[in-house]
């Protein structure tokens, strides 16, 4: 299977979702970076080999410098992001439902917290980690074309190596590290955890204080304190995200989506879009 561009995968996945096969192997370098933020329904693997690029999943920003891996679940709002420094990757996507053929336990990949938990998701490597790596990545490029009747097989023995060989760096990098507490990252960390999962149906910053059992002044200082913006910034910032995503999306029509995301009609969507991007719905889905 030829590699596929990261760009270009996210533009044909959204033709056909189930076009394909349940596994790319795609190459991401300067001119490839995403230039706007998109979902797939791939779980990701990004190895970095040369230079530093940003990485933002939902509301989290990271930054990664070569050489490391780095991994996003497939609900997450991604984007790329040049840091203006030349950089080299590959990335490997592969589909849940595929993967997990053989396996009795259909929740097998939530035990591999590093794709959605935050503060995880990018770990730095050392020579012999990178080598480790590239190796796993090298082989499955190699079997990409291979017609042998075990080659899905061998793909998916290879993919759990590597999430396996994750989850090592991972505890390996945590014992090593002073525990430390910041009560008030700790708070907003979370705060943007439920804001993903919750914001479509709740825009009150008091549900969101209340799910953290805090009262509302206390949560809405904590958040301001620490990260410069307002809780009720931080719902529209997810709002506008999960916006961005589905304007893209040419089959669905503004109204439709307005109503999905819980708008009591598409003029108020566009107005609230409008205001906050400084273009209607319209002209950025144009």
């Amino acid at each position: 299977m030829k590699p596929i561009p990261y760009i270009e995968y996210t533009r044909l996945e959204s033709k056909d979702q189930h076009a394909g096969q349940w596994y790319y192997m795609s190459h991401l370098a300067n001119a490839c970076a995403s230039a706007d933020y998109h979902r797939t329904s791939a779980y990701a693997i990004c190895l970095l080999s040369q230079g530093s690029l940003q990485l933002e999943s939902d509301l989290f920003v990271h930054k990664a410098h070569a050489p490391a891996i780095f991994t996003i679940a497939p609900s997450a709002i991604r984007k790329f992001q040049d840091l203006g420094i030349n950089y080299e990757a590959r990335i490997l996507f592969f589909r849940k439902e595929i993967f997990l053929e053989g396996q009795t336990d259909i929740n097998y990949l939530d035990k591999f917290d590093f794709f959605e938990k935050s503060g995880q998701q990018v770990i730095a490597l050392n020579a012999k980690q990178f080598q480790q790596f590239l190796s796993y990545f090298d082989l499955i490029h190699e079997k990409t074309n291979d017609t042998a009747p075990h080659t899905t097989a061998i793909i998916r023995s290879l993919i759990n190596i590597i999430l396996n060989e994750i989850e090592d760096v991972h505890q390996n990098q945590e014992a090593r590290q002073p525990v430390t507490t910041d009560k008030s990252a700790h708070i907003l960390s979370r705060f943007k955890m439920l804001l993903s999962k919750h914001f479509i149906e709740e825009r009150q910053v008091s549900f969101y204080a209340e799910k953290m059992h805090l009262t509302l002044k206390y949560f809405s200082s904590i958040i301001k304190d620490a990260s410069g913006k307002t809780a009720g910034a931080w719902i529209n910032e997810m709002l506008l995200l999960e916006s961005k995503v589905r304007l893209q999306d040419k089959s669905q029509s503004i109204a439709q989506i307005a109503y999905d995301l819980n708008f009591s009609d598409p003029s108020h969507f566009g107005k609230f879009f409008k205001k906050h991007t400084g273009a209607s719905p319209l002209e950025y889905k144009s």
